[in-house]
């Protein structure tokens, strides 16, 4: 990773503007407990907020639903069996908005036109938890969020393709305001991502203009070669990859370990994944799962709920050889295998007849980033001209976004692949197309739609 930060993450949300009344003690204010908000800790809460939704319940939810994993106890039984509860939306709701509100606050008010390089980071985590949002629901509130403080507490769901719209427009300014080197103050170790690199986020920016603008896939108009375009500025190699950035104290590690550690046992490993992947035979596996003692990966056939199976590996902070989970594990949020994938499908949906290679590099960049480079995946990058197509490609992707399975879910959904069993004891006859309205929001918002888990979301239509 780029200029890693080594700074100990012991962060909460930020709640922006809060400011005390001093008078007598409270005249002898802590440091490190500042009455009020800055840019710089409006920059760091924004970045936890998002770290939390990208390793939260959301993506435990796809990751079962895309057969990664197997929820076998507790409440991961019910994503197993396609019972999704409008009650448990609502903790994951409750975390992407307040972040998305600290990115509002910090664009139109902490950074600003003063320190446009401060707004071009809120803008792109502000587009990552958008776009997170709109994948799981579809509609959401964007254009009439955030107004809480005039008094509009019951925002209208903007249409997804309006929500797809304005993340790109959150892109191009974030573009334009990390070159704009005419700042009052910049960005810094504040920055656990980049420590202030801004040709790093810039990079990240147009990477997540190609994920997003592929979200488009089924529509009419759809250029392949839109893609292509944005990922000349992307990201270029593993160094660029952007990281959720987590302390050693138990109180900051990520949350896949986390879940480990206070529920091990209620999401094992998933067979189809497994058996996709050849076992061993890929060399993620034992990196992706718990090998330790019996030197191959065990899982969950869909249908069954079997516990004495492996759990998760040391990618994601679960068991290594040693025994213990390691809950500092940084994971990717945007990566360059991602990059390398979209590539690969912009230019197998064109025809291009080096379509392989790019789905080669791409399977590469992954093993590389997943094992630390103890392998250069050469031994699985095997695909020629003649057996790379868009399933292919997106079977392969499905592999490697093992840390990123909302990414799978959103692909799954818009090109049918990877070709998944439908879970023969599931409530529903069918994958799960979206995530339910959350409670809280149905029930205290009359302007909010409530569609079915069987309706696809508008860019799977």
């Amino acid at each position: 990773m780029k200029n890693q930060s080594k700074i100990i993450i012991g962060v909460a949300l930020l709640v922006a503007g809060l400011v005390s009344c001093r008078k007598g003690d409270d005249l002898y204010t802590s440091p490190n407990q500042p009455i009020t908000a800055t840019a710089a800790s409006m920059l760091s809460a924004c970045e936890v907020g998002t770290f939390n939704s990208q390793e939260g319940g959301t993506v435990r939810i796809a990751s079962i639903l895309m057969q990664n994993s197997s929820g076998v106890a507790g409440q991961m039984v019910q994503p197993e069996q396609y019972s999704l509860l409008e009650s448990d939306m609502d903790n994951y709701w409750n975390t992407l908005y307040p972040t998305m509100l600290n990115c509002k606050l910090l664009i139109d008010t902490y950074g600003g036109d003063q320190n446009p390089n401060y707004r071009g980071i809120a803008r792109v985590l502000m587009a990552m938890n958008l776009g997170m949002t709109t994948d799981m629901w579809g509609d959401c509130p964007y254009s009439e969020a955030f107004q809480g403080a005039s008094g509009n507490y019951t925002p209208h769901f903007d249409p997804q393709q309006n929500v797809l719209n304005s993340i790109q427009t959150l892109l191009d300014g974030a573009i334009a305001d990390l070159a704009n080197t005419n700042n009052h103050i910049s960005p810094g170790t504040n920055d656990f991502v980049f420590n202030g690199d801004v040709a790093a986020w810039t990079k990240i920016a147009w990477t997540l203009k190609a994920r997003y603008y592929m979200r488009l896939s089924k529509k009419a108009g759809f250029d392949a070669t839109v893609v292509l375009t944005d990922l000349t500025n992307g990201i270029a190699s593993n160094d660029d990859n952007c990281y959720t950035i987590h302390g050693a104290g138990a109180s900051e590690g990520n949350q896949w370990a986390s879940f480990l550690d206070n529920r091990y046992g209620y999401i094992v490993a998933n067979q189809t994944l497994i058996d996709s992947m050849g076992n061993m035979t890929d060399p993620r596996t034992p990196y992706y799962f718990d090998t330790t003692g019996v030197g191959i990966a065990t899982g969950n056939i869909i249908g069954n709920s079997d516990a004495n199976v492996s759990s998760w590996g040391p990618y994601v902070g679960g068991f290594d050889d040693q025994g213990y989970t390691n809950g500092a594990k940084q994971l990717p949020m945007v990566s360059y295998a991602e990059a390398l994938f979209l590539e690969a499908e912009a230019k197998a949906r064109l025809g291009d007849g080096t379509a392989f290679t790019s789905l080669n590099n791409a399977i590469m960049a992954s093993v590389q980033e997943v094992t630390g480079g103890a392998n250069d995946g050469s031994s699985i990058a095997i695909y020629t001209g003649a057996n790379t197509d868009l399933h292919t490609v997106i079977l392969e992707k499905w592999k490697a976004m093992f840390a990123n399975p909302i990414e799978s879910y959103s692909d799954y959904r818009r090109t049918g692949f990877p070709a998944l069993t439908v879970n023969p004891n599931g409530l529903v006859s069918f994958i799960p197309k979206r995530m339910p309205t959350s409670l809280q929001e149905r029930s205290g918002n009359p302007n909010a739609p409530v569609p079915s888990i069987s309706q696809a979301v508008w860019y799977a239509e």
